[in-house]
């Protein structure tokens, strides 16, 4: 028999998603309007897929940061996708040495990198192994609130639709921001001629505001406080996270930096000449055991950022 034409596909109901191709994580999107994880124990595995398959995929995540709507096509099954709001965390881990090609080059000047909240803890020793265990009682509670969170519906209009919940900052708290933006971040833009620290600048702002609306969220599912403006306690708390996170970037910065290249590719460029052309490139990476292939990629992706292309086939060191 076949199926009556007004029934329509079951939608796949999910937080963290797995499969993290562009196309597979649009479906997840639209079937998840709250939005979704992607969670990678190694992080470069998301990464290093990127443009592989379609040169627009970074473009992508990079206007996804921002919500912005996006429509899709999917040409196997003529179905077209518009997400109004779409919304995805990423969380991975990596090792430092793997930072400067993850994060280096033009994702640092094109602000990819700064879109990423970065933790580096300063760890000196293997910490000891122990029998200790996490109270029952602690990860009960912790499940609860999270179940809690999950269960949280927002109110829908005459159309079944979910409707938004608009938290305005009081006016103590929205002074206390504005106080932060003058005197914290706008001195620490001016003050700097970096592009990818003032690019971390303005992402800040953002992630300011984000964690202003998580944290009294979290206040309300936790009894502490309600659900109906950003209190000025709220503001303090996410302005010393934020400023956690801008002191976490300035410790990740160099290894960035000095990760960006590996021994061969700066064996290469202390070989070349300031300005050179693709084949006097690949004629010495050849010497040095790289293939013709990986300098002209290297070329083409601005050499990590320390290659600038000049004309067809001619480039000039940075």
């Amino acid at each position: 028999h076949s199926l009556p034409e007004e029934m329509k596909m079951p939608k796949r109901k999910c937080h963290v998603v797995v499969d993290s191709t562009v196309e597979a994580l649009i479906g997840a999107l639209r079937d998840n309007p709250r939005g979704v994880l992607i969670y990678k124990d190694e992080i470069d595995s998301l990464l290093s897929n990127f443009n592989r398959y379609n040169s627009s995929d970074e473009g992508y995540f990079l206007s996804l940061f921002s919500g912005t709507p996006f429509k899709y096509s999917r040409k196997s099954n003529n179905e077209h996708i518009f997400l109004a709001n779409p919304y995805c965390s990423i969380i991975g881990t990596t090792q430092p040495g793997r930072l400067g090609e993850q994060f280096g080059g033009k994702r640092m000047m094109n602000g990819f990198s700064s879109r990423f909240l970065k933790v580096y803890p300063e760890i000196d020793k293997m910490p000891s192994w122990n029998d200790t265990a996490m109270p029952d009682s602690v990860l009960e509670e912790w499940e609860r609130i999270i179940r809690k969170v999950v269960a949280a519906t927002p109110s829908t209009d005459q159309e079944g639709k979910a409707t938004s919940i608009e938290l305005l900052f009081s006016q103590e708290a929205k002074l206390r921001v504005i106080q932060w933006k003058d005197e914290v971040n706008n001195k620490a833009y001016a003050e700097t001629d970096s592009d990818a620290v003032r690019a971390l600048c303005g992402k800040l702002e953002t992630y300011l505001v984000r964690f202003c609306l998580v944290i009294q969220i979290m206040h309300c599912i936790c009894g502490e406080s309600g659900m109906d403006k950003i209190e000025p306690g709220t503001a303090e708390l996410a302005i010393r996270l934020t400023e956690y996170f801008r002191n976490m970037e300035s410790r990740i910065a160099p290894e960035i930096e000095t990760g960006i290249l590996d021994n061969r590719f700066t064996e290469l460029l202390g070989n070349l000449r300031d300005s050179f052309t693709t084949a006097e490139a690949v004629r010495e990476a050849l010497q040095l055991g790289i293939s013709e292939s990986s300098v002209k990629r290297f070329l083409r992706d601005g050499g990590r950022g320390f290659v600038k292309k000049k004309s067809h086939g001619c480039y000039r060191k940075i």
